[in-house]
């Protein structure tokens, strides 16, 4: 039989591929948003450390892993890869969770509000597009606060900073205003 001749096999997809399908290009675009959105939060608004969110990465990456993994084995079959499998669900999955943990943070707080007065410890002034920026200290721990309402001139001026706070629903507290004074 001739190459012509031969009768071409086309695969039919099974409903279980169309929803694992749907599945992953959802949680890709959710993953798309969500990190965006934790980019913005984490330098702007909440005060949590790096490694919180390195942990909450981990425990998603390990809750979700195991879920999908033998039907993506299944699917891929001699081509899987288990460390590609595995930091591709640390990745999309872990910064869904992480931004479920910001809105859950924002949105389900006690909106108890109250200000805290720091010294500035450093002035960093606009490059291009960026904004000017200062250092002060929150509840224990050095933040660097993006500063759009003033010029570095004005900010050079300022010793001060009064911060809006909020406690958010986990206990990490979200900055509401940053007000720039010369004195306590």
């Amino acid at each position: 039989m001739s190459r012509r001749n031969k009768k071409r096999i086309v695969e039919k997809t099974s409903k279980k591929d169309n929803i694992a399908f749907i599945i992953k290009v959802i949680s890709i675009i959710l993953c798309l948003i969500s990190f965006i959105y934790v980019i913005r939060h984490y330098h702007n608004f909440v005060i949590v450390k790096f490694e919180f969110l390195l942990y909450i990465y981990l425990i998603a990456g390990l809750i979700f892993g195991p879920l999908f993994y033998k039907y993506q084995k299944n699917y891929e079959g001699k081509n899987f890869k288990s460390v590609n499998y595995f930091a591709s669900i640390l990745i999309v999955y872990g910064t869904i969770a992480c931004a479920s943990f910001f809105l859950a943070n924002e949105y389900l707080s006690t909106n108890t509000e109250y200000v805290v007065v720091s010294p500035i410890f450093e002035k960093h002034e606009s490059y291009k597009r960026s904004p000017n920026s200062i250092v002060v200290q929150i509840e224990g721990t050095k933040k660097e606060i993006n500063i759009h309402n003033y010029d570095f001139k004005e900010i050079s001026m300022y010793n001060f900073a009064e911060i809006k706070i909020k406690k958010g629903y986990w206990n990490f507290p979200i900055i509401l205003e940053t007000k720039l004074s010369i004195s306590k």
